[in-house]
């Protein structure tokens, strides 16, 4: 469990540092594709493990994935629409925001497990 729970945090992290240089960059879809792959394996992670998360952060887990599987939607029926060029904006609304308090808890019970 700390493994994964390493990986998925530096997921995290790294899904901050692609979310910035979407941001620098413009909102370009080669930038949004960088975010899409991250985010994916953020999935991924979620998706494999999360049946072995002590149950008090099952809910946080879910959440997580819903925001993930939303995201993913709304991205790919965007992308399927524009078919964009890897320089054109690339931009969508969603409700369904990052839920930080649930990778906040996460990070605290690695911390936990790792004495960190």
């Amino acid at each position: 469990m700390k493994e994964f729970l390493k990986t998925l945090l530096a997921t995290f992290d790294q899904s901050v540092i692609d979310y910035k240089a979407y941001l620098a960059a413009g909102k370009t879809f080669r930038y949004a594709q960088v975010l899409k792959a991250n985010n994916g394996k953020a999935l991924q992670l979620l998706d494999e493990h999360k049946a072995t998360l002590p149950g008090f952060l099952l809910q946080d887990a879910e959440a997580l994935i819903e925001h993930y599987v939303v995201w993913t939607q709304k991205w790919k029926e965007l992308a399927e629409r524009l078919q964009p060029g890897t320089d054109d904006e690339f931009v969508f609304p969603n409700t369904v925001t990052f839920p930080r308090e649930s990778a906040t808890r996460l990070q605290a019970f690695y911390e936990e497990l790792t004495g960190s």
